[in-house]
Formats: C-alpha cells, structure tokens, sequence
C-alpha cells in the first residue's frame, strides 16, 4: 500500500485580527504611500522578482496567489503596506500554512521592516500586543530567497 499525504486542516485562524491589526497599526504609519500599478510592481519584484502584479480591475478586494505566484491590485489597494501583505502571500506557501498564520505574520514583519514600516521589534511587540502569533524564523528566513 502506498502511502499518500493528507492536507492539514489550515484554518485560518487569525485573519481577522491581522486585519484590524493592519488597519489599526501598519496603514497608518507615516511610510505607507499611495503608489501606482508600477510603483507597486517595482515593489513587489524587490521581495519576488517573478510574482505577476495585475491591476485588479473589477475586483473590490485585494488578491494574492502562492499557487500562480500572482497579485491583484484594484486601484483603492495599491499602496505599500499592502503590497507587502499580498508578496507576503506570494511567499508563503498556503498548501502547507494557513493563509494569515504565524509564518505569513513573520513575513509580514521583514517585508515591513525592510520598507522601514516600524522595525522587526517594534513590529513584533504590536502584533503580540495585537495577540497574534508570529513565527520569528519566517522574519528573515527561507521564505525570501524561495521564489528569487
């Protein structure tokens, strides 16, 4: 009998709190700028150089694919924090961790400490503050260099 794998069950168990945590604390902060498509697709190829960056026309919401390494961007979207929530995406395999789980949390942290969007710790202790979990080896770790 061959053995075959189960998918995990990936509940994505803090997406809403990330959200709020987002909108509360990342979006306000004083480097988070309006950017055009192609501002927004110079930063994203900064963190994955082959992610696909589409407009979003006809979409209300923000979008990001692992599986097709691709991002939508409807105009009201296209700003920095953003941008690096949805690489962010790009980076994370959602097959294997939940969508908004502790290692998306992780990443989030380096993209936005590497666009001086508050620091790694300052970022941490929010989002501890925030009570979500992160995943520090995901701050700086493999997830970067995967897709470059």
């Amino acid at each position: 009998m061959e053995p075959y794998s189960v998918k995990p069950n990936l509940r994505d168990f803090q997406r809403a709190k990330l959200y709020r945590f987002e909108e509360a604390v990342i979006q306000r902060h004083p480097l988070n700028q309006q950017l055009s498509l192609d501002q927004c697709r110079a930063l994203a190829h900064k963190y994955n150089a082959t992610v696909l960056v589409k407009d979003g026309r006809g979409r209300r919401h923000a979008g990001a694919s692992y599986e097709y390494n691709l991002i939508t961007l409807p105009r009201w979207s296209r700003q920095t924090t953003i941008v690096l929530h949805e690489v962010a995406h790009t980076l994370v395999d959602s097959q294997c961790y939940p969508h908004h789980g502790a290692e998306f949390a992780g990443v989030l942290i380096g993209l936005l400490s590497r666009e001086s969007i508050g620091t790694v710790e300052s970022n941490m202790e929010a989002m501890l503050t925030a009570r979500l979990k992160i995943d520090i080896g995901w701050i700086f770790g493999g997830a970067f260099s995967q897709r470059n």
